[in-house]
């Protein structure tokens, strides 16, 4: 009977979408430029994504901000995780930006032939151009800067006004707006196998080993902006601001790191991230009650660091020159997205494509991310679940609240 309820068993969806990704490329390998036939499909699911870019991006930034609201109702303890937040998410996507440049992996890959997009943006004179005159228009012709810029706007306002009974119902009917956006998203990504399939076949089919280089040198930046993560910034963050050893608090919370790498969901590791952070970590109940579900939302550091490799992948592919304006508009695109994109399924495949149009990059590699997301989430999780733990270890022991004898293992737990 347990083998035959194992044999039932379905395969996930990043699974699915990784094996779909290796038959779409054996398929263009064999079939050659035969494969185009079939691109249609893959144009089908791009067009797809694109379909859910502005409704996702404008209810899932505004119920984000509406969760930092949640924890600021303790002062001292929201500013200090906020700033955390703040200064960690901008040394992940600043991270990402840097081995990205260092390491080239777009250079080499090309295409085919396409018109270079013009990317170019002067951050004081189209700071002015970022407020939109009617949101309406900016939905309509798909400005996304401005429909970001409305809809952090539109958090701030609702947050405070959420407690009152007007408020309440604005801020209900955008979290069941947003439970219904995560819905569509999710039936999108559903059909990800499909498309991803019908895509790389046809890239593969004129391109060959050149998709393979490329998707290499990509996944190698994002484990190398990870690592760098947790072996370089964390320790500098625990041992000198959070003044604890590093290696003790990796020890302390292990469990919840390998629940995280191999669930792929901050979510679901979030019962033991903070079951370990209370009682192996030594971080107070109630510290630990209010700033671990929020943080698990917006404190993604892995997302914040893969948004911009992803823009500087496509910019060397199509040989474009990003200006030093644009590189900090793409960090703090990538620190919002990364914001928004928790809890959405899929949600860095979705993010990616609004990160390439808002910088007026083509979406060709859309499929590339897709296809080995898998191999992405893992670590991606893990250094988002450690993130959030040591931005508790950190407010934690600024308030000098952190119970030492727990933390250095001196005190026995469960």
């Amino acid at each position: 009977m347990a083998a035959e309820t194992s044999s039932k068993k379905k395969l996930g969806l990043p699974l699915k979408i990784l094996i779909a990704m290796v038959l779409g490329a054996i398929l263009g390998f064999i079939w050659g430029e035969g494969a185009a036939n079939i691109k249609f499909i893959g144009d089908i699911f791009i067009r797809l994504l694109k379909m859910c870019i502005y409704p996702l991006i404008f209810v899932s930034i505004i119920s984000g901000i509406a969760q930092v609201a949640d924890i600021s109702r303790l002062k001292k303890v929201g500013g200090y995780f906020v700033a955390y937040w703040a200064i960690a998410s901008t040394a992940a996507a600043s991270l990402g930006l840097i081995w990205a440049f260092i390491i080239k992996p777009g250079v080499g890959v090309k295409l085919g032939e396409k018109a270079v997009p013009d990317v170019s943006v002067d951050l004081l004179d189209s700071l002015v151009k970022w407020i939109p005159s009617n949101p309406f228009e900016a939905f309509a012709s798909g400005n996304i800067l401005q429909i970001i810029v409305f809809a952090i706007i539109t958090g701030l306002i609702l947050a405070p006004f959420k407690e009152t009974e007007k408020g309440k119902l604005i801020f209900n009917v955008i979290d069941a707006l947003n439970d219904l956006v995560i819905r569509i998203v999710g039936w999108v990504i559903s059909l990800a196998p499909y498309g991803v399939f019908a895509l790389i076949a046809n890239i593969t089919g004129t391109l060959g080993v050149t998709v393979i280089y490329g998707l290499g040198k990509m996944l190698l930046v994002q484990y190398i902006a990870y690592a760098t993560m947790i072996v370089v910034i964390y320790p500098l963050v625990l041992k000198f601001i959070a003044k604890v050893n590093p290696l003790q608090h990796f020890k302390n919370i292990y469990p919840a790191m390998l629940l995280a790498f191999s669930t792929c969901s901050s979510s679901a590791t979030l019962p033991l991230t903070m079951k370990v952070t209370k009682e192996r970590a030594g971080v107070p109940d109630d510290m630990v009650n209010l700033i671990a579900p929020p943080a698990a939302t917006i404190n993604m550091h892995a997302c914040a660091a893969e948004m911009p490799i992803y823009a500087v992948f496509a910019a060397q592919i199509y040989g474009i020159d990003l200006p030093f304006t644009s590189l900090l508009v793409i960090i703090c695109l990538g620190i919002i997205m990364a914001a928004g994109v928790a809890g959405v399924p899929g949600g860095g495949i979705i993010m990616s494509a609004v990160l390439l149009q808002v910088m007026g990059l083509p979406l060709d590699m859309v499929p590339w991310i897709a296809g080995i997301y898998y191999l992405i989430d893992m670590p991606n999780t893990m250094l988002n679940v450690t993130g959030d733990t040591v931005g508790m270890v950190t407010v934690a022991s600024l308030m000098d609240e952190l119970d030492l004898k727990t933390f250095d293992g001196e005190v026995q737990t469960t």
